[in-house]
């Protein structure tokens, strides 16, 4: 193992302890006071129910070193007005950096007709990148590697770490959210580094 490892791993066992950011997760946003629980069902159909253990291509150490987005699935929000954007988004809700996530991906301007994402959907050609849209056509904000999508990815020693993707409808197109969420749900997949995988 390269010394870097060494460091890592005792960096990451240092910051152990700064974890657990779920209050500053987008759900807890004033736009979502309203909606306090979650509405909506968002399932990941390759990894299990919330909670499981996302796949090694799912995270940055795969072979591609940014990994790929995993398929999801949601419902519509029923009881509401009709949905005219969903918002996707993945935090990493226990990144060693005290108050702070860190968004692996930010989707929006996906159409009220979709209901799964998959890698295609997040993927993004060179000349779509400077416009900051998929080939899917969402629109995305770039996250801390500049890309559209980065896997987990978290250090050695820190303990395994929480993805939260959350999957936000709003009632109107506008960008701000503040008075047009009208549902949301969840699925939280689980990802470490263990010593020698």
């Amino acid at each position: 193992m390269p010394i870097l490892h060494y460091l890592q791993y005792g960096l990451g066992r240092l910051l152990y302890p700064f974890r657990d950011h779920e209050s500053r997760q987008i759900i807890h946003h004033p736009a979502f006071q309203n909606i306090p629980k979650p509405n909506m069902t968002l399932e990941a159909p390759e990894c299990g129910p919330s909670g499981s253990t996302m796949l090694l291509k799912h995270s940055g150490y795969a072979e591609d070193g940014v990994g790929c987005h995993p398929e999801l699935r949601w419902s519509i929000p029923e009881g509401t007005s009709p949905v005219k954007e969903y918002v996707l988004i993945c935090e990493d809700i226990d990144i060693p950096i005290p108050f702070l996530v860190i968004h692996h991906g930010l989707f929006w301007a996906i159409p009220p007709s979709a209901t799964t994402a998959v890698p295609a959907s997040v993927e993004v050609s060179p000349e779509n990148a400077k416009h900051r849209r998929t080939d899917a056509g969402w629109r995305f904000v770039p996250n801390p590697l500049g890309t559209s999508y980065g896997g987990p990815a978290p250090p050695f020693g820190h303990g395994p770490h929480r993805y939260a993707f959350t999957i936000v409808s709003k009632n109107d197109i506008k960008d701000a959210m503040v008075g047009k969420v009208i549902g949301w749900g969840q699925w939280v997949g689980v990802y470490e580094r263990v010593w020698g995988a």
